[in-house]
């Protein structure tokens, strides 16, 4: 208990210097579009022509950032610095009253994809009116190990999902003039020794599991990559040639700017033969006088710099930057439109994990007490996502003050506090983690704390109506508490509709829909991941979040071997059929919903069209997560026993009922395949599974497939 404290205060410490150090930058002002001065030409792309404008040390300079945050410009012929910007849950760093939305793992949980979409739009609009230009999100790395500090940054632990959100969340932002970046590529999930650790991993599992949300990404038209800090298979992320040349611009015909996280390069001449085009937060290794070293070096050449400088200046163009004002005054930050686009997210996202003898909703004539340490603050993650309120939110205590006898800030019991929780209709308690202690740098505990846990179980000793709201950016540990508890709901990180979304959802004014984008397992050595994971993960020192960075003869790289292969989240536990406590897809309602007849139509060799009915036979208006799994019945090699294809949102009034379509082709059927270096989908048969989660599967229809030959996916 005392280390965990030890190590909490040194977390605290780091994330005020991060902070102190990153927010409150005065906003932009300029709203006045490029004026840019370029001689006469036909040429009809503007990044051709500014290029050809350029000096070549006017071109090195646009390789390295400034000012922490910004891309230069070039004062000479009007190309104006770029701004870029953080997101997670929302544009961090700047004084400006911004709205905050819930995490990438809340919004992975509402299985929405035109929520999502709103949400980039949103963000999109308020990077407009602060003259942003890149907006450094979404991130997709895969919740591999569910320890990982920066999971609530992400969308889960399945392919499909991840780049199924980013893609919406991508086609919002880049709605507007605005850049988005998809993150970290690749295999970056630990932020254990994050900047001298080395990704293991197959081929298989690389391009099945780590790379289809990158692709996904791509696909939506993203228009920037940001590397990561991490090798993968001994080589650095940023200077990757099978990675950023073989799969990046080859396989996927990938053409915008590939940027570096924030001092994540290691070396000059591996970056100019394959790597980032902009070094990030300023150029250390790719310096004016590095870069003419290997000019004279013979190792760069003019046309390699124009390559690096038309991906920059060609995603601007793609983007509309040259032709707009460098910030919209016409748009406003944390409007009310923002505002409820955060809320409606909010409420969609938590997931009503248990609800025995339908505890809840409550109802605001009973009588309510509340505790939790989380309940009297607005929790975040931490590191490069955390947003500091300008205007403080309130915390579900406040809110709620007029519906519940408040207990003290910690639960903690004491004789006069006793008679009251044995008094009242139930024991709302607020668990979970904050910035400090779950952020990026650094991995965090798998258990909740012992405040936490004992709470739990006290307060279930003297009242039997106990409801547990975990706030996490993944799974945690609860077989120690989780019977104690007779409704659990997860929230995650909601920002700061925090306390109105946890109270429509409590007392029922919205119905629960959110559904797991990850499993909890009953212990975290069930996870195979986790059992070769270092042993040490929950704790951190300044040597492992700082020394190294960008320096790579401090100390040595470790490997962190993937030997789990396919076998992550869903995939391990259903394929083992082990126990878990929650599986994947899992989230129940205030209603319910009942799955009629499936019906399958081949359309051609390659499609099918799945339908079946969905009517909600419950007395409310609630909303259910369709959701498409493919099963093959003969593998002719090893397959995960199912594997995520398909989902759709329906939102049904009481007594409502709609057909719900899937179109799926034969690219569901698909796998990596060694030997031809592709994927390709196996004949044979195949069983396609509709359910409510991956372990409440409701229909199933059978369909054979006559191979074509490998396919690109």
């Amino acid at each position: 208990m005392k280390l965990r404290w030890i190590q909490k205060r040194f977390k605290c410490i780091i994330q005020t210097r991060m902070k102190q150090m990153l927010e409150n930058r005065d906003l932009i002002t300029d709203a006045t579009p490029m004026q840019l001065l370029l001689p006469p030409s036909d040429e009809p792309s503007i990044a051709k022509r500014i290029t050809a404008a350029l000096t070549r040390e006017e071109k090195i300079t646009l390789l390295g950032g400034v000012d922490e945050f910004c891309i230069p410009g070039i004062g000479r012929i009007g190309l104006k610095p770029v701004w870029t910007s953080d997101a997670t849950l929302g544009i961090r760093g700047w004084n400006a009253p911004v709205t905050d939305f819930p995490a990438a793992i809340s919004l992975a949980s509402t299985f929405d994809r035109n929520l999502i979409q709103r949400v980039g739009d949103a963000l999109g609009e308020e990077c407009r009116a602060m003259g942003i230009g890149v907006l450094l999100g979404p991130g997709v790395n895969l919740a591999r190990v569910p320890v990982n500090g920066r999971n609530f940054e992400y969308f889960g632990e399945d392919p499909y999902l991840c780049g199924q959100m980013a893609a919406s969340y991508i086609k919002g932002v880049q709605s507007h003039p605005v850049i988005a970046t998809v993150k970290h590529f690749a295999c970056n999930n630990s932020e254990y020794d994050r900047h001298k650790s080395n990704s293991v991993v197959d081929e298989r599992s690389l391009h099945e599991l780590y790379l289809p949300a990158f692709k996904q990404a791509v696909q939506a038209g993203c228009l920037a990559v940001m590397t990561s800090y991490n090798q993968v298979n001994g080589t650095y992320t940023s200077e990757h040639p099978y990675l950023l040349d073989g799969v990046l611009r080859g396989d996927w015909g990938f053409e915008g700017l590939v940027i570096s996280d924030w001092n994540s390069l290691y070396s000059t001449k591996g970056v100019l033969a394959c790597g980032v085009d902009v070094e990030m937060p300023q150029a250390k290794y790719l310096t004016k006088e590095k870069v003419v070293s290997a000019f004279e070096a013979g190792v760069f050449d003019d046309e390699q710099l124009d390559k690096r400088i038309m991906h920059l200046l060609s995603s601007y163009e793609k983007a509309g930057l040259f032709t707009v004002p460098t910030v919209d005054d016409s748009l406003k930050i944390g409007g009310e439109a923002h505002l409820q686009a955060a809320f409606d997210a909010s409420v969609a996202s938590v997931v009503l994990a248990k609800n025995e003898q339908s505890l809840l909703p409550l109802s605001s004539s009973q009588r309510i007490c509340l505790g939790g340490d989380n309940a009297c603050k607005v929790a975040q993650g931490g590191g490069s996502s955390m947003i500091q309120w300008q205007q403080k939110p309130q915390t579900l205590a406040q809110r709620l003050a007029g519906k519940v006898a408040l207990l003290p800030r910690h639960w903690v019991y004491s004789r006069k506090w006793h008679a009251r929780v044995r008094e009242c209709d139930a024991v709302v308690l607020v668990v979970g983690y904050d910035h400090i202690e779950e952020s990026e740098a650094y991995d965090r505990p798998w258990r909740l704390s012992g405040t936490d846990i004992r709470s739990i179980q006290q307060a279930a000793q003297l009242n039997k109506h106990v409801v547990v709201v975990v706030q996490s950016g993944g799974a945690v540990e609860t077989e120690s508490w989780q019977d104690a508890a007779q409704a659990i709901l997860f929230a995650s990180y909601l920002g700061s509709s925090t306390a109105d979304a946890l109270e429509a959802l409590l007392y029922g004014t919205v119905n629960p829909s959110g559904k797991l984008p990850y499993t909890v397992a009953r212990r975290l050595e069930d996870y195979r991941s986790m059992r070769t994971y270092p042993k040490d993960f929950a704790t951190t020192n300044v040597a492992r979040i700082k020394k190294g960075q960008g320096d790579s003869t401090i100390r040595s790289v470790s490997d962190l071997v993937y030997r789990e292969g396919l076998m992550v989240g869903y995939r391990q536990f259903d394929t083992e059929q082990s126990e878990v406590a929650f599986c994947f897809g899992h989230g129940l309602s205030y209603t319910r919903f009942q799955y009629g007849e499936l019906e399958v139509r081949q359309l051609d060799e390659r499609t099918w069209h799945l339908q079946c009915m969905l009517t909600n036979v419950g007395d409310r208006t609630g909303a259910e997560v369709v959701q498409l799994y493919m099963h093959p019945l003969d593998p002719k090699i090893f397959r995960p026993f199912q594997e995520l294809r398909g989902f759709s949102k329906v939102l049904l009034k009481a007594n409502e009922q709609k057909l719900v379509d899937f179109l799926i082709t034969d690219e569901a059927f698909s796998r990596w395949d060694q030997a031809s270096w592709s994927f390709t989908s196996d004949a044979g048969s195949y069983e396609l599974r509709i359910g409510s989660s991956s372990r409440d599967i409701r229909l199933k229809a059978v369909v054979e497939y006559a191979k074509k030959g490998s396919h690109d996916v």
